[in-house]
């Protein structure tokens, strides 16, 4: 099972669901963002976001008390991706990802930018930020696949992220215009990381993996 230990800034807690309950809330949150306010796929009756890949992948929900404010889902490269079946139109002719053990994608990343404003919403974004190369560093993760509207592509490069396109930009369901690219985690800079984790605390277990990571590296 993918590991993940809780992240703290704040008031804000990055953590693994735990629960069925707190899945309920995910799922809700992912509801409100993904099929209310953006339209990317229909509006269900039980205001639930749910599908297939929620059955083999792990759900990280970022918590402000007892409220969802953002998520993200990690599915292992030893299962399907939605980039193979749902947005394959976005690759073009040929293209191969790597799949397996060190391979993993990214979907329903979000956070509720409705509800979060000025440094409140900036340290929920780095808690959520933080969360894609912990998961990927805990996990040993080198390739994580994702697709996104170009605005956040270009947003992700400004960042320093080490990311590359895959595909080219093509239009999806409902017209807006997404691109899918790839995480190389082995090219992330020790300053990078040293700035996605200022201000953060993690459990006990979480910094002995890592001191982990430290000595390694």
């Amino acid at each position: 099972m993918p590991c993940f230990y809780a992240l703290q800034l704040g008031e804000f807690q990055m953590r693994q669901v735990a629960c069925p309950e707190e899945l309920q809330q995910q799922l809700a949150f992912r509801h409100k963002v993904f099929r209310e306010q953006l339209g990317w796929v229909p509006v269900r009756d039980d205001g639930l976001d749910s599908d297939r890949y929620d059955g083999f992948s792990d759900n990280l929900a970022l918590w402000h008390g007892k409220q969802v404010v953002g998520s993200v889902r990690f599915t292992l490269g030893s299962e399907p991706f939605m980039l193979e079946h749902e947005f394959s139109r976005l690759l073009v002719p040929g293209e191969t990802l790597v799949k397996g053990r060190r391979s993993a994608e990214i979907t329903r990343f979000a956070m509720d930018g409705q509800a979060l404003r000025g440094r409140p919403a900036a340290a929920a974004a780095q808690l959520l930020y933080l969360s894609l190369w912990q998961w990927a560093a805990w996990n040993r993760i080198r390739w994580m696949y994702f697709v996104v509207e170009p605005r956040m592509y270009r947003r992700l490069a400004a960042l320093k992220f080490p990311i590359q396109p895959v595909g080219v930009p093509r239009p999806l369901d409902g017209g807006v215009l997404s691109m899918a690219g790839c995480f190389d985690w082995s090219l992330v800079t020790p300053e990078f990381i040293q700035s996605m984790q200022q201000g953060v605390t993690v459990s006990d277990a979480s910094q002995e993996r890592l001191r982990e990571y430290d000595y390694s590296h």
